[in-house]
């Protein structure tokens, strides 16, 4: 007679050992687990990162010359404005920097025939960083034209430069200099006007002295309703590196990102490829993650400001650091001898406390809104630090 199974397929099986169940269950989740974090992880192929880093080669280059062109409109916009001349044809896009050199030329070419003291157009160069490095000579070439025609006629009222901080191509600029002759956010103070108090290249660097009791903060922001301090220490940078340092003077040899920032970008670095990480010092002054010798890191932030204002930018580096302001050089380190060159910094209570690791500092007159600011460190061997702390110049 038969009979009927007892098993049911719709009943749940009983285990006789329900806690060995559950630990084989989460063991092999946490191998799942470990198995798709370990290829997330993972590197990439020598393939794939090599066309990483020449996607970012690519776009920072076509970011470089796209910038550097537009410049040379707004130059040719204000040139034409001056002369009362019909206003030039807008920029068209450029897909490599010599299709943006072309545009460029021909409008270099167009001002020679209004302007016969701009030199000759050199010759087409055949690289793409060659058509950077021309696209940036004849930008500089057609400012030093309309800084000439300002000196010669300076216009009633506000200067060229103090109308283009009201709005226009490029954002906000700087107040009314008319010294302004590249159309650059800032102005870098010279010796003989306000005073930069910049280190001679082969000179001991002495700490540069505090004028008031220090109220010190960190931050990248200036306006209404933060804490109040006199010092500002910027504490908050995009971080990369390290890369190879090149030559006898390694702060001269350009990386991709002193041509153009690309925060999602892939770089080529000492020990393998590189991305921009977040930093936010915790303490004073800011010491780059992975410290390596004979290295080359970079720093990219953003300065806000509520108004115009004129600042003092101390700057200090161990070893030796380039800033960039707007993609403006504004310092440059060069002092063979430093303080901390003798002691180790971290020792230095006096000067932590006071956010004055500095080894000289340069003052900046800057309109309000934002401000890109870039730095260039070079690490010889041991303690490596980057130091920005803002102050009011008035």
């Amino acid at each position: 007679m038969a009979t009927r199974s007892s098993w049911d397929p719709y009943r749940p099986v009983r285990s006789d050992n329900p806690a060995r169940d559950v630990l084989w269950s989460i063991l092999a989740h946490a191998i799942v687990l470990g198995l798709v974090y370990y290829l997330a992880q993972r590197s990439p192929s020598p393939d794939a990162a090599r066309k990483r880093v020449d996607a970012t080669r690519n776009a920072a280059f076509q970011a470089a010359a796209a910038q550097r062109l537009n410049d040379m409109a707004s130059i040719e916009s204000a040139l034409a404005q001056r002369s009362h001349g019909p206003a030039p044809p807008p920029v068209q896009p450029a897909r490599s920097a010599q299709e943006a050199l072309a545009q460029a030329r021909a409008r270099y070419d167009a001002l020679k025939q209004t302007h016969a003291d701009l030199p000759a157009l050199p010759k087409m160069p055949h690289t793409e960083a060659e058509a950077l490095a021309q696209l940036a000579q004849l930008k500089s070439q057609a400012a030093a034209a309309l800084a000439r025609e300002i000196q010669a006629a300076p216009p009633a009222g506000a200067s060229t430069a103090g109308a283009a901080a009201k709005g226009g191509p490029g954002g906000p600029r700087l107040l009314g200099a008319a010294g302004d002759t590249n159309l650059t956010p800032f102005e870098v103070a010279s010796a003989g006007s306000h005073g930069a108090d910049i280190v001679p290249r082969g000179r001991f660097s002495t700490i540069p002295p505090l004028d008031a009791p220090v109220r010190a903060t960190g931050g990248r922001s200036v306006g209404a309703g933060g804490t109040y301090a006199n010092r500002l220490y910027v504490d908050t940078w995009y971080v990369v590196g390290p890369f190879e340092a090149i030559g006898d003077h390694p702060l001269d040899h350009p990386e991709l990102p002193e041509i153009a920032v690309d925060l999602d970008g892939t770089y080529a670095g000492k020990f393998g490829t590189l991305t921009w990480r977040y930093v936010q010092a915790s303490e004073y002054p800011l010491f780059l993650p992975d410290p390596a010798e004979s290295a080359i890191y970079y720093g990219y932030t953003e300065l806000s400001l509520d108004r115009d204002m004129e600042i003092w930018a101390w700057i200090g580096a161990d070893d030796d650091a380039k800033l960039w302001v707007d993609d403006q050089l504004v310092w440059k380190g060069g002092a063979p001898v430093k303080p901390w060159f003798m002691v180790d910094a971290r020792s230095m209570r006096r000067e932590i406390a006071d956010y004055n690791l500095s080894e000289g500092k340069v003052r900046l007159r800057l309109s309000a809104g934002r401000h890109r600011l870039l730095f260039k460190l070079y690490n010889g061997s041991q303690v490596m630090f980057f130091s920005l702390v803002l102050s009011s110049a008035l």
